[in-house]
C-alpha cells in the first residue's frame, strides 16, 4: 500500500529508474580495495583449509588477465515494464555500463588456495559488509552468455584501484552472442538461463537485475568446501621400523613416518614389528592443521636357550657374542626368532648349532665336544649330525669310546669324518655301528638292540637330503624280517598311544633325555607357555560411531554439531556421530519468535562419543558456567590418564586440565583403580594441582539396569562390563557412573563413596528409558566406500548398520577412492531397518 500522500499519483517507470540510478551513484561509505583476502574453509565452515592475501599488483603479474582495458562490459538493471526478465535484452542495459576493465578471473583467485569442487560454494564479500554466493558452475563453468565472474581492478578512464574508485569491483565478462546491439552484456534472461534460482538476484519482489550481482570493494573472498578438515600425525618407535595402523587399518608406512591428510578427530594408533611385543592402541585427537605426534616404546619377545654340552663347562657364544656362560645352563630373554649358539672349550673342536626361539618357550641345544686330538676318521673342518633312534629307547650313546652322556632317542653334532655308534642298555646286548659324516649333512641310525644271547642287529640309513651312507642292509631274510619288526612296533606305539611314533629322519632334531637324567637343566614348572588363542583374543572389527542426547534449558532449540545446523531440536539423540571428541551447541529455532531468545547464552561445549553408546549433553542457556584452567601433576601418577568430573577426554599427569562447577574433581585411573581427588578452590586459575599418592581400600559397586546388557562407564573410562556387573577399584570421592546403549536414553549419576569405605559399595540399578528409534543399513556398489553422516564422516565403512537412529530423513554420503555419492531424505521409520545403498563408480575417476 502507498503512503496516503501518494495516493492518487502516477511515477513513471522512467523516474523510478532515474531514482535507482541515482540512488546507484551515491558512493558507498566503503572505500576502494587494492588486496584481497583469499581463504578456503573445511565442512565445518570454521576451520581454514588454506589462505592468502593478494594485491592487484601479484594478480596482474602471476594471473592471466581478463579484459584489454578497451571492451566494455555491461549488466542490465530492472525492468518495469513488460517482461522483467526482458528476453531480448534491450531496456536498462546500455546505462549500467561497467566500463573498459581488467581484472582476474575468480576461478584463477580460488585455485590459489586449492580451488572449488562441484557442489561447493564462494562467497565474495564487500568491505561494507555486501555479500554475493556463488556455486562452483557458475565460476568454473560459465556459459559464454554469463562469462567468467571477474575481479576487476583497471578501468580505462579512471587507472587502477584505488583510483578506480568503485574497485575492486564484480564484472561478469559476458560475449556479445545474445545482446541485439554486440554489446558484451550480461542481461537479466542470461542470469535466468545460467544461474539455479536460488542465486537470482531481485531489485524488488519479482523484478530482477543483475547490477545487484556486481559487488564492489571487493576485499574477501571465501570457499565454503565440503573437504573435512585435516591434520596429520608423526608415529615413531624405539626401535624403528614398525608398522603403522590407524584405525586398525594398515597404513604401508613404517615408523617413523607422518601420516598426513587426516580427518579431524579421535584416531587410534598401533604399531606391530616381529619379534617385539605388541603394545596397546593410542588414542590420538587430531587437530586441523596441526601435527599430533605419538610414541611407542616396543618391548622383545623373548624366549629361552637351554643349553648342554658333553663335556660340560663350555663357553657359550650367542649370534657371536661372548654370553659369559658356560654349559649346561639356560640363556633368558633371547629375542625371539633365529639364533646361532657356539660351544668354545680348550683341547675341543668348537661346535655350532642354529635354533629358532619362540615366546616365552624352550629351545634346547645339546652338543657333543669332540676332542682336537680325535683319531676317529678324517676330519676335513665343520659339523654334521648323526640321529640316532633305538629300539628299545633311553639306550646310552658312545661316540668314537667316549661316553656321551645322551640317550636315545637323539641328535649329535659331530665333526665331519668317519665316526662309531655304539649303543649301551642293561638286559640288552650293545649295538654299534660305523658312519661317514658330511658337513651340514645328517645321517640317520636306526638300531634295534635284540636281548642279552640275541645277534639281531639293524641298518643304518641316510637321511632324506643327504648322499650320507652307512653300512649298506643286507638281503639276507633274517635282517629283512628284523626291519619289517620295526616298522611294526613303530607303528603299533603310535596307534596304541604309548608316545610319539619314531620320527623321520631330519637335521635339527632335539635330545629328547631320559627321565629324571641328562644335561638339559630342568625347564621351570613356571615359564610362561603361550595359550592357545581363543575368539576373544583375536582382534575384531570394532565400530567407530556412536551418538549423543543433546538436551537445553530452556528445551526447542536447534541442535548444532561440529558447526553443522542439524533440524532437530532439543531433546534429541543424533547418533552416526564419529567416536571422540566433537563441538556441541544450540541455537535459537525461530528468528521471527518473539520470545526473547537473545536472553539466552548458550556455549559451545566438547562432547565425548563413545562407539555403541550414547552420551548424555546439557547446555544451560541461563546458568553461567564457572569454570577455569589448572595444571595437573603429581611425582607418584606421572604418566597415568585422568578426567575431569569425570568425563572424557582423558588427559596424561602431567598435563592441563579445565576444570568448571563448585564441585570439581580429579579421577587417577591406575592399575584398574578410579582414584578420586577433590579438586582445592584454593588452586587459581593456571595453578597447579600437586596429586599426593593415596593408599587405602576401594570398593566395589554393583551396576544393573533394566534392560541388562549396557556398556557401564566409570569417570569416563570404559570399563569394559555390561550391565549386571560389579566395578571394583572406587576410591573414597566423587565417581560418575554412565550406563548407555543404541535405542535407549543413557543413565548416569554422579556417586560419593565416603572416606574409609571398603568391600562392597551397594548396588546401582537403572531403568533405560526407550526413544522411538530404527535402524539404518547403508551399502555401496563399492567395498569399503567411507559413509558421511551430517556432513562429517562417521568412521564406519560400507556396509554398515547404525542402530538407535532417531525418527526422520537423513543424507547419506558414501566416499570411496575414485567416487562419491550423496542420497538424500533416506526415511527412518521406526522399528524397522532402512536400507540405503549407493550406486559409486568402480576404477579411475
Amino acid at each position: 500500500m502507498l503512503p496516503a500522500h501518494w495516493q492518487g499519483c502516477v511515477l513513471y517507470p522512467a523516474i523510478i529508474a532515474a531514482c535507482i540510478c541515482l540512488t546507484m551513484a551515491v558512493p558507498a561509505a566503503a572505500a576502494p580495495t587494492t588486496e584481497l583476502h583469499i581463504v578456503k574453509l573445511a565442512a565445518d565452515g570454521v576451520t581454514v583449509l588454506n589462505e592468502t592475501t593478494v594485491d592487484y599488483r601479484r594478480m596482474e603479474a602471476n594471473l592471466p588477465v581478463q579484459g584489454d582495458g578497451v571492451t566494455h562490459y555491461y549488466h542490465q538493471g530492472p525492468v518495469f515494464t513488460g517482461d522483467p526478465w526482458n528476453p531480448g535484452e534491450d531496456t536498462n542495459v546500455q546505462s549500467k555500463d561497467m566500463g573498459a576493465v581488467k581484472g582476474t578471473d575468480l576461478a584463477d583467485l580460488c585455485d590459489l588456495v586449492g580451488g572449488m569442487a562441484g557442489g561447493e560454494t564462494v562467497k565474495v564479500r564487500a568491505a561494507d559488509g555486501m555479500s554475493k554466493i556463488f556455486p562452483y558452475r557458475n565460476v568454473y563453468e560459465p556459459e559464454p552468455r554469463q562469462g567468467p565472474i571477474v575481479v576487476t581492478w583497471y578501468k580505462a578512464d579512471e587507472g587502477y584501484v584505488p583510483e578506480y574508485y568503485t574497485g575492486m569491483r564484480l564484472v561478469f565478462f559476458a560475449d556479445t552472442s545474445t545482446n541485439p546491439n554486440g554489446t558484451h552484456a550480461f542481461g537479466v534472461w542470461d542470469m535466468h538461463e545460467c544461474f539455479d534460482p536460488e542465486y537470482w538476484y531481485f531489485f524488488q519482489p519479482n523484478v530482477p537485475t543483475t547490477t545487484g550481482l556486481s559487488v564492489q570493494y571487493v576485499t574477501e573472498i571465501i570457499i565454503y568446501s565440503e573437504e573435512e578438515p585435516t591434520g596429520s600425525i608423526l608415529v615413531t618407535s624405539a626401535p624403528p621400523g614398525a608398522a603403522v595402523y590407524i584405525d586398525d587399518e594398515e597404513t604401508g608406512s613404517v615408523t617413523p613416518c607422518t601420516l598426513s591428510g587426516i580427518e579431524t578427530g579421535g584416531h587410534s594408533i598401533r604399531v606391530e614389528k616381529e619379534g617385539f611385543g605388541q603394545p596397546g592402541d593410542v588414542w590420538v585427537n587430531v587437530k586441523a592443521n596441526t601435527v599430533a605426534e605419538v610414541e611407542f616404546n616396543l618391548t622383545p619377545e623373548t624366549g629361552s636357550i637351554a643349553v648342554s654340552s658333553v663335556p660340560t663347562n663350555a663357553s657359550i657364544y650367542l649370534d657371536g657374542n661372548m654370553t659369559g656362560f658356560r654349559t649346561d645352563t639356560a640363556l633368558k630373554e633371547v629375542p625371539t626368532g633365529e639364533h646361532t649358539v657356539e660351544l668354545v672349550m680348550p683341547g675341543y673342536r668348537n661346535a655350532t648349532r642354529t635354533v629358532t626361539v619362540e615366546k616365552d618357550d624352550y629351545s634346547i641345544v645339546d652338543l657333543v665336544l669332540s676332542p682336537e686330538n680325535s683319531t676317529a676318521g678324517e676330519t676335513t673342518g665343520g659339523t654334521g649330525q648323526i640321529v640316532v633312534f633305538s629300539v628299545p629307547t633311553n639306550a646310552s650313546i658312545i661316540l668314537d669310546g667316549y661316553a656321551t652322556g645322551l640317550w636315545t632317542n637323539t641328535t649329535l653334532d659331530v665333526p665331519v669324518g668317519e665316526h662309531t655308534i655304539e649303543l649301551v642298555m642293561p638286559g640288552y646286548l650293545n649295538a654299534a655301528r660305523t658312519v661317514t659324516v658330511e658337513e651340514s649333512r645328517s645321517i640317520t641310525l636306526d638300531l634295534l638292540l635284540s636281548p642279552a644271547g640275541s645277534t639281531a642287529g639293524a641298518n643304518a640309513t641316510a637321511g632324506p637330503d643327504t648322499s650320507a651312507t652307512g653300512h649298506p642292509a643286507s638281503n639276507n631274510s633274517l635282517e629283512a624280517l628284523i626291519a619289517a619288526v620295526f616298522s611294526l612296533m613303530n607303528g603299533l606305539l603310535s596307534f596304541l598311544g604309548m608316545g610319539e611314533s619314531l620320527p623321520a629322519p631330519a637335521p635339527e632334531q632335539e635330545s629328547a633325555p631320559a627321565p629324571d637324567e641328562g644335561a638339559i637343566p630342568p625347564v621351570p614348572t613356571d615359564t610362561p607357555v603361550p595359550s592357545t588363542p581363543t575368539p576373544a583374543d583375536t582382534r575384531s572389527v570394532k565400530n567407530q560411531s556412536g551418538g549423543l542426547h543433546i538436551e537445553s534449558y530452556p528445551p526447542g532449540m536447534t541442535i548444532v554439531v561440529d558447526n553443522k545446523r542439524l533440524v532437530w531440536q532439543t531433546p534429541h539423540v543424533v547418533y552416526g556421530l564419529r567416536e571422540g571428541l566433537h563441538s556441541v551447541t544450540v541455537e535459537k529455532s525461530d528468528p521471527g519468535s518473539s520470545r526473547k531468545d537473545s536472553d539466552y547464552q548458550f556455549e559451545t561445549v566438547q562432547a565425548w562419543v563413545y562407539p555403541d553408546a550414547i552420551a548424555p549433553v546439557f547446555l544451560d542457556g541461563v546458568t553461567a558456567t564457572i569454570r577455569k584452567t589448572i595444571r595437573v601433576d603429581s611425582e607418584a601418577y606421572a604418566g597415568e590418564q585422568f578426567t575431569v568430573n569425570g568425563l572424557f577426554p582423558a588427559g596424561t599427569i602431567p598435563g592441563d586440565a579445565t576444570v568448571e562447577g563448585m564441585k570439581p574433581w580429579i579421577t587417577v585411573l591406575r592399575d584398574g583403580k578410579y582414584l578420586s581427588f577433590a579438586v582445592p578452590s584454593s588452586i587459581a586459575a593456571n595453578g597447579t594441582y600437586f596429586i599426593k599418592p593415596w593408599s587405602g581400600e576401594t570398593v566395589s559397586v554393583g551396576i544393573g539396569s533394566d534392560p541388562a546388557g549396557a556398556p557401564v562407564f566409570v569417570d569416563g573410562f570404559p570399563t569394559g562390563e555390561r550391565t549386571p556387573c560389579r566395578v571394583g577399584g572406587l576410591s573414597p570421592g566423587r565417581h560418575r557412573i554412565l550406563v548407555s546403549m543404541p535405542g535407549y536414553l543413557p543413565a548416569e549419576e554422579v556417586i560419593t563413596i565416603p572416606e574409609g569405605s571398603s568391600g562392597n559399595g551397594g548396588t546401582i540399578t537403572c531403568t533405560l528409558r526407550e526413544y522411538t528409534h530404527g535402524d539404518l543399513r547403508i551399502e555401496s556398489t563399492v567395498p569399503d566406500a567411507k559413509i558421511y553422516l551430517y556432513g562429517r564422516y562417521t568412521g564406519e565403512k560400507a556396509p554398515h548398520t547404525f542402530p538407535g537412529m532417531s525418527i526422520g530423513t537423513y543424507e547419506v554420503r558414501a566416499v570411496s577412492e575414485n567416487d562419491s555419492r550423496t542420497v538424500e531424505d533416506m526415511l527412518v521409520r521406526p522399528g524397522e531397518t532402512t536400507r540405503c545403498m549407493v550406486a559409486l563408480k568402480e576404477g579411475a575417476p
